[in-house]
């Protein structure tokens, strides 16, 4: 399973924010020079990003690919396994964590460590996220004029919406070189969010959870206009040519797209590029 599949399957829909546990140190900063920020997620790492907080990230997780600079930084551990030593040797002034984090968050606090709760899992998530973050550590313009660049761009995206909704499938996982271990989009989560503002109809919209595993005969049965493949297997030299024996309109008009942008895999502040890049394949 990969990393991102599992990041988006855990993630909570709250986002909250933790006081510092007695004795810890520091108060996470409010627009000082001397914050370090620990990002334990790539959506938080994108929201300090779009805060203009980039310079001040000291450490991420192992999967934070955006902004381009932080994959030079030293990296704190996986998602569901934080390096505490690694995380406290770099002695930050505020950690961004996950409600999964719950045990390791507690860790850090009993080393003196600042921790900030957000799960971002869907849209409304990354406003909050930007609103708190925004707050605490005294970025609150650009945490609205950031959310205020989310709207307008949903109001874009939904003016350029089709006539005739296409059937859109989006493939989150599979095997490499293969149609096998299929793992889609279902509703409620951040691609089924975005599919639906551009217009498109999710053919897992009555999908009992999430992130289904399906198979191939349901993908023959759903009938798609467009496949989106947002797996890792698209990024290979192959790219998308396993699904070319697949039955479908999706393959037959040539509709199988790969996006590999970060902001594809988990939520993210870069709405506008997500939206314009799903209007020029959903909507031609």
């Amino acid at each position: 399973m990969r990393w991102w599949f599992l990041l988006l399957f855990v993630l909570g829909v709250a986002c909250s924010r933790r006081e510092p546990a007695p004795g810890s140190t520091g108060s996470g900063g409010s627009g000082s020079a001397d914050i370090r920020l620990i990002s334990l997620t790539p959506s938080a790492t994108e929201v300090l990003a779009a805060l203009g907080l980039a310079d001040r990230i000291v450490g991420v997780d192992d999967y934070s690919e955006f902004p381009p600079q932080v994959k030079k930084l030293p990296k704190v551990g996986s998602f569901l396994a934080p390096n505490l030593e690694q995380i406290v040797a770099l002695r930050p002034t505020l950690v961004i964590v996950d409600d999964v984090h719950g045990p390791s968050a507690g860790a850090m606090r009993d080393a003196g460590l600042v921790t900030m709760e957000c799960a971002i899992h869907a849209l409304p998530d990354v406003k909050k996220a930007l609103e708190l973050i925004g707050t605490r550590l005294g970025r609150t313009a650009e945490a609205k004029a950031t959310i205020d660049r989310i709207d307008a761009a949903i109001e874009q995206a939904r003016a350029k919406r089709p006539a005739k909704r296409p059937r859109v499938l989006a493939i989150l996982d599979r095997e490499a070189g293969g149609l096998g271990s299929l793992v889609a989009a279902g509703p409620g989560s951040w691609i089924d969010e975005l599919i639906a503002i551009v217009g498109g109809e999710n053919v897992l919209a009555s999908a009992g959870v999430r992130y289904p595993k399906i198979s191939m005969e349901e993908v023959i049965r759903s009938q798609p206009d467009v496949i989106l493949d947002l797996s890792y297997a698209a990024r290979g030299r192959n790219g998308v040519d396993a699904w070319s024996a697949a039955d479908v309109p999706a393959v037959k008009t040539k509709r199988v797209v790969a996006l590999t942008e970060p902001f594809f895999t988990a939520p993210s502040p870069r709405v506008h590029e997500a939206l314009d890049a799903l209007v020029r394949v959903i909507n031609p």
